[in-house]
């Protein structure tokens, strides 16, 4: 490799090259050019894509000092032409360079250091050494980056010695001994990075925290930059606007209305088990006193597990009782004998040879059934094992 045309210019989205070696591996090629535009996976940042001529670039890796192209057809020798998924690059050097004013600001206002950094294909996250990050501390944060962002500073790259390294203000020490890669935000940061980087804090565009969580004891952030910032804020926008427009609520107040009608919904809810808890225990009293031993099955005309367990409940809570409730393709079993009858055992034992995929406690169990047959014949089982009691 005689360049690396990804740090000379990372602008660059089209190069012709020769192909130096390209050699089969499994089912993709490995291909090696006297030239690339292409980033190889590196320092938390991913690869670039793109093709060589018609060969679709896959990935890209370093190896002995080669950039290793995988395409997924043969390249023949001889000149090629490249051309760079810029979409994918553009992503990366926003969301890279964003990252590095966001850990400066970070490191630089509250002397939280940057322990980890990934840049993903939906969010980028950085994992700063602090447990707990307030969320105005955040918000102020996220407005000191983007008012570097709008002062559109300069950005340098450029490599140092390990003694010029030493006389500048490094965020971060150096893996390397020589030829460190600097990337400078003037006034913000100084930091040894290999990725690929914008010329000015401008282009970054915008930067918004999503969230943060804490992480193995410290706070992981998460955030977007640039054209998928913007993209987030265009569909959460047009998101609040429909809830807006079917709460007929406008926006400052939407946030209140939504949490009114939660409320409304948690106590209907409440209400509609109040009232179907004391329709379960009529019909566990009808059911009890038709039935003519302890089994007794029941069929619902839902498919809820909940209330097939609900009715189980209240049957048992009648007496001495083995109740075989059915919602759909499932069948809970309860009982509640004073005998060593054990239903998660019993789905084992004669549900699973029919296909039924389940199991529980001594006291309760259920069962599910995809074929309807053995449902059916697990059903006639039961009837037969239930006259005993």
């Amino acid at each position: 490799m005689l360049h690396h045309r990804y740090y000379t210019d990372p602008f660059l989205t089209q190069l012709s090259a020769e192909v130096v070696d390209a050699r089969p591996m499994g089912d993709t090629y490995h291909v090696v050019l006297t030239d690339t535009i292409f980033y190889p996976t590196g320092g938390g940042q991913p690869h670039d894509t793109g093709w060589i001529d018609a060969a679709n670039v896959l990935d890209v890796f370093e190896e002995g000092g080669q950039v290793i192209h995988v395409v997924d057809k043969p390249v023949p020798p001889g000149p090629v032409t490249l051309r760079l998924n810029w979409e994918r690059r553009f992503y990366h050097m926003q969301h890279h360079t964003g990252q590095h004013l966001l850990s400066a600001v970070f490191a630089n206002e509250y002397g939280w250091a940057t322990a980890g950094f990934h840049l993903g294909e939906n969010y980028t996250t950085i994992d700063i050494t602090t447990p707990h990050a307030e969320e105005h501390v955040l918000a102020q944060v996220e407005q000191a980056v983007n008012g570097a962002i709008y002062k559109d500073l300069p950005i340098k790259v450029y490599t140092a010695e390990r003694e010029e390294a030493a006389a500048l203000p490094l965020r971060k020490m150096p893996t390397v001994d020589t030829g460190i890669r600097i990337v400078e935000i003037l006034g913000y940061d100084y930091s040894p990075c290999g990725g690929t980087h914008l010329e000015s804090t401008g282009q970054i565009g915008l930067l918004k925290i999503i969230k943060a969580e804490k992480y193995k004891g410290m706070t992981r952030v998460y955030f977007l930059c640039g054209e998928r910032a913007f993209a987030d804020y265009s569909l959460k926008h047009k998101l609040v606007q429909d809830l807006s427009n079917t709460f007929s609520t406008a926006v400052p107040e939407l946030a209140a209305k939504v949490q009114g009608e939660v409320d409304l919904r948690r106590g209907l809810e409440a209400e509609v088990q109040n009232l179907q808890n004391r329709v379960f225990h009529y019909v566990a009293k009808e059911l009890t006193a038709k039935a003519r031993g302890k089994f007794i099955h029941h069929v619902l005309e839902s498919d809820s597990v909940d209330e097939a367990q609900s009715l189980a409940r209240h049957i048992t809570a009648q007496g001495e009782y083995f109740a075989a409730i059915e919602a759909g393709s499932r069948v809970v079993l309860a009982h509640s004998l004073e005998n060593e009858l054990h239903v998660g055992k019993l789905v084992q034992e004669y549900a699973r040879p029919l296909g039924g995929k389940g199991g529980g406690s001594p006291q309760m169990a259920q069962v599910f059934f995809n074929d309807p047959d053995n449902l059916r014949k697990f059903r006639l089982f039961l009837q037969d094992y239930g006259e005993q009691f």
